[in-house]
């Protein structure tokens, strides 16, 4: 493992975080390569950018902010994952009651051909052990 590529990879995940917390959608896609797969455990698969952006579009609704607690994180060669929890909370715009969700993620990002850290597999589940 290389610790160097590690820290590149939490700063592409950083880049993430920030835009998901601002709720900002066109630097959230910039994040992610044209042949994401997403596998939320909520809805169906959704690959590529235009369905992944429809989904966030919907979600955006709530104003949610996420926190998120890193459990592991490898990154070799052109590859790199971090798995971890997370939190998501929000409001809802019918009522104005706290909305939210916790679960464990994993993300792989891949480094394109200008080097740039790309998220290509996003997937999460709730399990009972979440502590965030």
């Amino acid at each position: 493992m290389n610790e160097s590529l590690v820290k590149e990879v939490r700063n592409a995940l950083d880049q993430w975080l920030e835009a998901f917390n601002n709720n900002d959608i066109e630097a959230l896609m910039s994040v992610y390569d044209s042949e994401i797969v997403y596998a939320n455990s909520a809805k169906p698969i959704e690959i590529g950018i235009p369905m992944v952006k429809e989904g966030f579009i919907k979600s955006f609704g709530i104003k949610p902010k996420v926190f998120f607690k890193e459990e592991q994180a490898i990154a070799v060669d052109d590859l790199g994952y971090i798995a971890g929890q997370f939190r998501v909370a929000g409001t809802s715009p019918e009522d104005g009651s706290a909305v939210g969700e916790s679960g464990r993620v994993v993300v792989i990002f891949r480094r394109n051909e200008v080097g740039e850290w790309k998220l290509v597999f996003d997937m999460d589940n709730r399990p009972p052990d979440v502590t965030i």
